[in-house]
């Protein structure tokens, strides 16, 4: 399949390029580092190239909408930043060829099946894993390029206006190290070919709502609601379980808390 060919294409660039990609983040969102090199040219997050440069979204344009009023709220300082200025650089070969083609066939299987009288085949499902594991490292360097800006409902620190907010994440212990492993962890994820393992940790639900909405906690979960579709996903990125109930019942803790 054209995908699987899309998707191997990825996992070799960004297997190659993990360590240039972690050194060109070290250079510039590491204080200490970043001041000695501050005319580095930006580079493609999953090959390296610094050609013809490109916004790719963070989460993609069509999960929301593309509604420019949509927004998230940083835990740390409280600010709001819209999804559709929520972009990081990649290629245009690695944007229009490669995301757009596994995005396109996203599209195509959520549009393809309805989960009243059908589900996903295995192959689908574990495209589905591969693709919010592109969100989720995404996610990780969007945070170590993201600063701890002025809110106007959280105090504001002159010193940390600086610091990368995934270095002020207190479940990593305000270490740069931890964060560059979470980044890590997160190309890890994306490059191994295998997600058989990792499908009981997916959850689909049907959903009525009419109003796309999303939550996630790095390198742990995401929550994505996507009524176009009339699906809900819920993936446990770093945890195993031995059955899809089991990881269907901690979810819906999850987001009843997040609901309440």
């Amino acid at each position: 399949m054209d995908i699987d060919i899309k998707l191997k294409n990825l996992r070799v660039k960004l297997r190659q390029n993990s360590r240039e990609i972690i050194n060109d983040i070290l250079v510039r969102n590491v204080p200490r580092i970043r001041s000695k090199n501050k005319s580095k040219k930006e580079i493609c997050v999953f090959c390296a190239n610094q050609d013809n440069l490109t916004k790719e979204h963070v989460l993609p344009k069509w999960t929301f909408e593309n509604c420019t009023k949509e927004f998230f709220v940083t835990n740390i300082n409280g600010s709001e930043q819209t999804y559709n200025k929520t972009t990081i650089p990649v290629c245009a070969d690695c944007n229009n060829n490669l995301l757009s083609n596994v995005e396109s066939y996203i599209i195509s299987i959520l549009n393809d099946t309805d989960l009243s009288n059908s589900f996903f085949n295995n192959e689908q499902l574990q495209n589905i894993i591969r693709w919010l594991e592109i969100i989720e490292y995404k996610f990780q360097l969007l945070e170590i390029r993201r600063k701890f800006i002025k809110s106007k409902s959280s105090q504001y620190l002159e010193y940390l206006r600086d610091i990368p907010i995934s270095i002020m994440r207190t479940n990593i212990d305000y270490s740069p190290n931890k964060a560059l492993t979470e980044i890590r962890l997160a190309q890890k994820r994306v490059t191994q070919k295998s997600k058989a393992s990792n499908q009981n940790s997916l959850v689909i639900f049907k959903t009525k709502n009419e109003s796309f909405y999303f939550f996630h906690h790095l390198n742990d979960f995401i929550f994505l609601e996507l009524p176009k579709f009339g699906i809900a996903l819920f993936y446990f990125y770093s945890r195993k379980f031995e059955n899809v109930e089991d990881a269907k019942n901690e979810a819906m803790e999850i987001i009843k808390t997040v609901y309440e």
